[in-house]
């Protein structure tokens, strides 16, 4: 019998690990000093002598900043979450980005609609490079996290067995450093440092009407960042497929999640392993750290098909 944990960012940070939205806001800062916070700064392209477009990459981050902090209102950087961030991407709001220009009236005095969606269009396809930046930039930061300063924790290191297995969220080497967990027993669902990271919101909504009635002539410049922006989950299950079609044959009576948010855009993995298991004859393990969230981890489960037994585990 075996094992299987869910690995997530809080597991990370309990490893004391830079790993927060708060760290990767400083890398940014320090690596671009002249980011603006506190104003809708809209990048500018700069045409490029072979054709290209470029953008000032603090313009880039200036706005990006702006939007998200305005969709996660009034809460700070320390306590926001990843879950937070991702949604945010799948609800950026670019309407303040008409304000900055006059409607347009044809020769009676009447709003031209046909030049009105003309404008629109091109402002907002000048924003689809420097909207879907993010996700780049996310790359580089993951790419910088050191995972030298952290060292095991007895108490988890006590659960661990050969045969094991792991879904990991996160994209730092921290099992295989740390533990020495066997990289076969790894799937890193969304891309590891060095690798390709599946990065995103999980909004399946088609919202082309709204971006009409909001912004005429924007929808399809809209759509494409939105889609951009999303996180690929099917394409992850389907190239970690082999990972959850051997979970059965692993013999899995106990499920640990540690640091795992249990967010709207992951559920389509846990719904693949309440597929997978026969889950009525396993266990499922809560971090007591959460335990102000097991309530809510508990509906979303069965919601997703699961019908074991719960219980928490602790971890110094």
């Amino acid at each position: 019998m075996a094992n299987l944990f869910i690995i997530g960012n809080g597991f990370d940070l309990s490893h004391y690990l830079k790993t927060s939205y708060d760290d990767f806001k400083k890398f940014l800062l320090l690596s671009y000093p002249n980011i603006i916070m506190d104003e809708l700064i809209i990048p500018e392209g700069i045409e490029l002598s072979d054709g290209g477009i470029d953008y000032d990459e603090n313009d880039v981050l200036s706005m990006l900043f702006y939007l998200i902090d305005e969709e996660e209102g009034n809460i700070s950087d320390i306590e926001i979450k990843w879950r937070d961030i991702e949604n945010s991407l799948g609800h950026l709001n670019f309407s303040q980005i008409y304000d900055y220009h006059e409607d347009i009236f044809d020769k009676d005095g009447d709003i031209d609609y046909w030049k009105t969606a003309a404008r629109n269009e091109n402002l907002i396809e000048n924003l689809i490079v420097p909207a879907t930046a993010i996700q780049g930039y996310f790359s580089e930061w993951v790419n910088s996290i050191e995972i030298n300063c952290a060292d095991p924790k007895k108490d988890f290191k006590s659960l661990l067995k050969e045969n094991d297995q792991f879904l990991v969220f996160n994209y730092t080497d921290t099992l295989e450093v740390v533990y020495d967990v066997c990289d076969s027993n790894i799937c890193y669902i969304h891309g590891r440092q060095g690798e390709e990271i599946h990065f995103g919101h999980g909004n399946l909504e088609d919202n082309t009407e709204i971006y009409m009635q909001q912004n005429i002539g924007s929808e399809n410049g809209l759509n494409d960042i939105y889609y951009q922006l999303r996180k690929k989950t099917e394409i992850a299950l389907e190239d970690n497929s082999e990972f959850f079609s051997n979970l059965e044959e692993c013999n899995i009576s106990r499920i640990y999640s540690y640091g795992f948010s249990f967010s709207e855009v992951d559920k389509i993995y846990l719904e693949e392993i309440c597929t997978m298991l026969k889950t009525e004859k396993v266990i499922w393990y809560f971090n007591d750290y959460d335990s102000h969230q097991v309530e809510n981890y508990k509906k979303i489960l069965v919601e997703c098909g699961f019908k074991g037994i719960f219980n928490t585990f602790h971890i110094t």
